[in-house]
Parts: structure tokens; sequence; C-alpha cells
């Protein structure tokens, strides 16, 4: 359940050599809330950071063959997410959170092993239906 966000953004010029892009620029977008499934982890509070690429795009994406959306470390006090997103899709995502209508994020993969876990699909979504809730604890991750 999303319980706030946070939004940052910073541009500089790259003083590495060699480098293809005169700038670094960062984007991201974080999203704080508390986990609903599953139950029995240490803490319940998540943050996951959507972070841009515009690698990500349709036509740059084609010859990719990734193994995970991203991840989740988990910390006595917290689960911190990171997660890649095309950076189209920033500007939408932004519009109904600042609306207020994301209510949920709803995220699948592996089950945490070491404290990670391997995440394969993200959702953010207004509202839940039957099909989001587990039918046992061992289902892997779900809403954030």
């Amino acid at each position: 359940m999303i319980d706030g966000w946070d939004w940052g953004c910073s541009l500089s010029l790259n003083t590495l050599r060699h480098e293809a892009d005169p700038y670094n620029e960062f984007r991201h977008l974080k999203v704080m809330g508390r986990m609903l499934w599953p139950k029995g982890l240490e803490t319940d509070q998540v943050e996951v950071s959507l972070l841009p690429s515009f690698d990500m795009g349709e036509e740059r994406r084609k010859d990719f063959k990734p193994i995970a959306l991203g991840g989740l470390e988990a910390y006595p006090d917290r689960i911190d997410g990171h997660v890649g997103i095309p950076a189209d899709a920033l500007p939408p995502i932004l519009q109904m959170l600042i609306a207020g209508r994301f209510k949920f994020v709803l995220m699948r993969g592996s089950k945490f092993r070491y404290r990670s876990a391997r995440l394969v699909s993200l959702r953010l979504e207004m509202k839940q239906t039957e099909d989001d809730i587990p039918d046992a604890p061992a289902s892997g991750i779900q809403p954030a």
C-alpha cells in the first residue's frame, strides 16, 4: 500500500575521461509504503526506487535478455527496491501519484534468499483485485 513518494533529479557535468555523454543526469522516483505480502518478514516498511532509463525504449531494448526488472534487499528496518522503467513512463506515473490515484505497487518475483529477491513484474494500480491477493503466504512478493 502506497503511503508516500518522493522524486529527485540532478544534472552535472560528466568529468570522467572518454565518456560519450558530457552530462550526468539522474532522475528517480521513490515510492514508500507498507508491504502487505508476504507476511512474516522483519519489517513491512518498503521503499521502491523507479529509475527511468532511455535504454528501455522499445527500439533499444529488443536485443536485451534481462533476468530481472530489478531487485529487493531486506534490512531490519525496511525493504529497499530498485527497478528500471522506460524513461517515457515517468511523466504519467508522476501525474497519477500527484493526483493521488495510485494506491498499490504490485510486485512479483523470487522468494527472498540471503535477504535479496529478484523482481520480474511491477504494476502500479489504483485498486487491488482478488487475483492480486496470494493464495498462500509463500506465493512470492506482493503489494508494497
